[in-house]
């Protein structure tokens, strides 16, 4: 008897470790979308991108199944993506017209349970050192794998939304001024 409950207490404890996966983002696989595309991000006035910031507590992204992300440079990643928009940067001599925005990412990473993969992304913006404003994206999908293909391609998606979304309170602004 003591044998089996020793047995079955060797088996619960062995079927629950499992070895994480550690993956460092790779920029090239979270494309914005084409410039070209029906969905493409446009700015209606120009904007000079000046600080970008990742605010993230910790840096740590989430993971998806046994993968664990981590964001190298989540801050190069965002200025890219905001440059295909139309943001210039602020060192850009050519920039001199346009409000600057700051931004500092407050939050990104990748949450699941059994059937869903929440992926989230939330910046704190400011126009002219004005009042900041929050832009959040949570693009829910099905979590099928819990491969690494996945998780990239639910990081992609929400960076697409919460960059659109702040692209569209961007222009909002434009006839404001």
């Amino acid at each position: 008897m003591r044998r089996l409950a020793c047995l079955t207490v060797a088996l619960v404890l062995g079927g629950c470790s499992m070895k994480v996966v550690r993956v460092d983002v790779d920029p090239a696989r979270l494309p914005p979308p084409p410039a070209a595309s029906k969905t493409a991000m446009r700015l209606a006035c120009p904007y000079r991108l000046a600080e970008v910031i990742d605010a993230r507590p910790g840096g740590e992204s989430g993971g998806l199944g046994v993968h664990a992300f981590r964001f190298g440079d989540v801050a190069g990643i965002v200025r890219a993506q905001l440059k295909v928009a139309g943001l210039s940067e602020a060192s850009d001599p050519s920039a001199a017209t346009g409000s600057k925005v700051d931004l500092r990412i407050m939050q990104l990473y990748l949450a699941q349970n059994l059937t869903t993969k929440v992926p989230v992304a939330v910046y704190e913006v400011a126009i002219n050192d004005g009042a900041a404003f929050v832009v959040r994206s949570q693009k829910a999908s099905l979590n099928w794998n819990g491969t690494e293909d996945e998780a990239y391609a639910a990081y992609a998606r929400v960076l697409a939304d919460v960059n659109q979304q702040l692209v569209n309170q961007l222009n909002a602004r434009c006839s404001q001024g």
